[in-house]
């Protein structure tokens, strides 16, 4: 089919099986701007708004060669923290679970010693409190009827201002008579939890890890056969599989952060960005990346919503410029894409007006029995 040539989206019960003259009257229409029935599908201006038809002008310009490949989301380097016991003892989680929000200081778990060996450490140290500062009371009495030294003195009010640093430290660090207090050095949402209620952990054991989700990091996996485009990469584009979006990495205040010198093994090389998270994307999905090149060449170029799919024939609904009301469905050829855009190699001119939101509503209209808002007696 020539590149301009028009296919019926008017009548349901179109006929396929045109004579070939009958088609060559069709392309001769298309490129004289003149449109036929069968190629045109009619919605007004008010029902395209409803429907949130958008209409854009055909771009040319230069195109940057991609690399298509998949990768991962990872989280940032710096953006999540692992929270540690402060204590031996035994955990006690508050209904913690991965996904939940939690602010800076807020309480991660608690860890219990009432049931160890050594005993409840809050316990311990206000009786080792209370015990000094009588002992220094008594002291100070005594002194005064010199009955004790001063030295001994001295030495009284040193064990009382010991005991009571060390109990006020654990009542500040979140001890209580429960046990001691886990908390987060940071805001955001539990990323994972290492640790189960009941377990017994050590000083140092991991207990949960906090992630903030601000910046977050993309890992692309490169085919060893591009390995001589690497240094060519300038931005990318990927596409999730739980919301069907693409995200352009350059706004996303993305930016290069490395890529690998050789193979890490798996016959791939890694190729990392780092970018700010605007949107709700989960760390450790993983994604469809297209790394876009230094690369480029001149050609037009549509965004991909614009473009719509019949019967493995790709098509544009191209906007009437005498007839706002009219769009003919027009057959197109296309190149690369970088995700987002697509280059059309035939089938679209520079300037050209078409339909770039909302296109299956359009290619609705064309394939019902009684087009939107259509006004023309066949």
């Amino acid at each position: 089919m020539a590149a301009l040539a028009i296919l019926g989206g008017c009548h349901t019960h179109h006929d396929h099986n045109h004579d070939h003259n009958h088609d060559h009257e069709l392309e001769e229409e298309a490129e004289h701007g003149r449109g036929h029935a069968d190629g045109v599908v009619e919605i007004s201006p008010e029902r395209q708004e409803t429907l949130g038809i958008e209409i854009d002008t055909v771009r040319s310009g230069e195109f940057h060669e991609v690399i298509r490949t998949s990768g991962r989301i990872l989280s940032a380097t710096g953006d999540e923290m692992t929270v540690v016991a402060t204590s031996d003892g035994t955990v006690i989680l508050p209904g913690l679970s991965e996904g939940s929000a939690v602010a800076k200081g807020g309480r991660i778990a608690t860890i219990s010693s009432r049931n160890l060996a050594s005993g409840d450490k809050l316990a311990k140290a206000k009786v080792a409190y209370e015990t000094a500062k009588k002992e220094y009371e008594r002291d100070k009495t005594l002194f005064e009827d010199n009955i004790v030294s001063e030295s001994h003195l001295d030495k009284s009010k040193m064990e009382y201002e010991y005991a009571k640093a060390e109990y006020d430290a654990l009542v500040a660090g979140g001890v209580t008579r429960g046990g001691v207090g886990v908390t987060s050095p940071i805001s955001g949402f539990v990323k994972s939890v290492h640790v189960s209620s009941g377990d017994y952990v050590q000083t140092g054991t991991p207990i949960a890890t906090v992630s903030q989700n601000r910046r977050l990091r993309l890992k692309a996996d490169v085919p060893e056969r591009h390995f001589g485009r690497i240094a060519e990469i300038r931005d990318a584009v990927f596409s999730t599989a739980y919301d069907g979006a693409n995200y352009r990495l350059g706004d996303l205040g993305g930016r290069l952060v490395s890529y690998g010198r050789a193979s890490d093994g798996d016959y791939f090389i890694p190729v990392t960005f780092e970018f700010d998270n605007k949107g709700d994307l989960i760390p450790g999905s993983f994604v469809e990346v297209y790394l876009k090149t230094s690369r480029a060449s001149t050609g037009v170029f549509v965004p991909l919503e614009a473009i719509t799919e019949s019967q493995g024939v790709r098509y544009a609904f191209v906007r009437n410029p005498e007839d706002d009301d009219a769009f003919i469905r027009r057959e197109v050829v296309l190149g690369e894409s970088d995700g987002k855009d697509v280059l059309v190699t035939k089938g679209l001119k520079e300037g050209e007006l078409i339909v770039v939101k909302g296109t299956v509503h359009v290619k609705l209209a064309g394939v019902s029995s009684v087009p939107a808002n259509h006004t023309h007696n066949h």
